[in-house]
């Protein structure tokens, strides 16, 4: 059982990185070219946002089970904090919008969020295999 959650710990990260860097970038395109938001991107929001929340559910039951990412040694909790930048990057955007007052904002912050959770997807992937 383990070792299929850690597979899919392991695979997740790709759709999370993936979704995250696509979902950001269409945003900035829409913001930049001052186009509205959709409803394709919204959906590919939220997708990211839930492929965040699976990524950080199953790092805590990896974590629950008593393992710990990389060698378990070192500076191994840096993958806790940036897994957990993963999981709260799209919530904490949702604190700095305007809730829809203004879409154009509200959209290059959910953007940004995007492209931060990749960021900080990309360096929880670096400290995180063996």
């Amino acid at each position: 059982m383990v070792d299929t959650i850690i597979s899919l710990h392991y695979y997740n990260v790709f759709l999370v990185l993936t979704a995250a860097v696509v979902t950001g970038a269409w945003g900035l395109f829409l913001y930049f070219r001052k186009l509205t938001v959709n409803r394709p991107w919204r959906v590919a929001l939220g997708a990211t946002a839930l492929l965040g929340a699976l990524q950080g559910l199953l790092g805590i039951i990896l974590y629950l089970s008593g393992l710990k990412p990389g060698t378990g040694s070192g500076l191994y909790y840096l993958h806790y904090v940036y897994g957990a930048i993963v999981v709260l990057a799209i919530p904490v955007g949702l604190t700095y919008t305007t809730s829809g007052k203004n879409l154009r904002r509200d959209l290059l912050i959910y953007s940004i969020a995007a492209l931060v959770l990749a960021a900080a997807g990309a360096r929880a992937w670096m400290t995180g295999p063996r």
